[in-house]
């Protein structure tokens, strides 16, 4: 039971790690280049397409996060969820209150100085994503 709440946790994270790191070295900067004519509607596009596939696995990985916190299998030190669903706070307050507020100004034109905040605070998130990714990773290699 257990190992199938990890793997599932697992996965969310990894597909999440991958995407923020696209997002960091693709998407986000390419936004300069899409012109301010067009530049409005591909950023509600971009937050409307993007947030329907994100916002389903965000959501199943704080919830298998808080299932492993609550249900710690024995084989693992509580310290390992511990760490991860704080690390996972961590990207929920910084897309809350960062990356979210900048993404809504960004949808009203095009701002150079917002888009490179944008693409530095996104940073905060591709580390501890990665950082995630990296924890979970020594707990499945321990697994099998």
């Amino acid at each position: 039971m257990f190992e199938y709440l990890i793997i599932v946790h697992y996965f969310t994270t990894l597909i999440m790690t991958g995407a923020i790191w696209l997002a960091q070295l693709s998407q986000y900067p390419l936004l300069e280049y899409v012109g301010k004519r067009n530049f409005i509607n591909y950023e509600k596009q971009h937050i409307h397409r993007i947030s329907g596939i994100a916002w389903f696995i965000i959501y199943l990985e704080i919830i298998t996060g808080a299932a492993l916190l609550f249900y710690t299998p024995s084989f693992i030190s509580f310290w390992v969820p511990a760490a991860g669903f704080v690390l996972v706070c961590i990207i929920w307050a910084t897309t809350h209150f960062i990356q979210y507020p900048i993404h809504k100004k960004l949808a009203h034109g095009f701002d150079k100085d917002l888009l490179n905040k944008l693409v530095k605070t996104n940073w905060i998130r591709t580390i501890v994503w990665s950082l995630r990714a990296i924890l979970w990773s020594i707990v499945i290699f321990k697994m099998f």
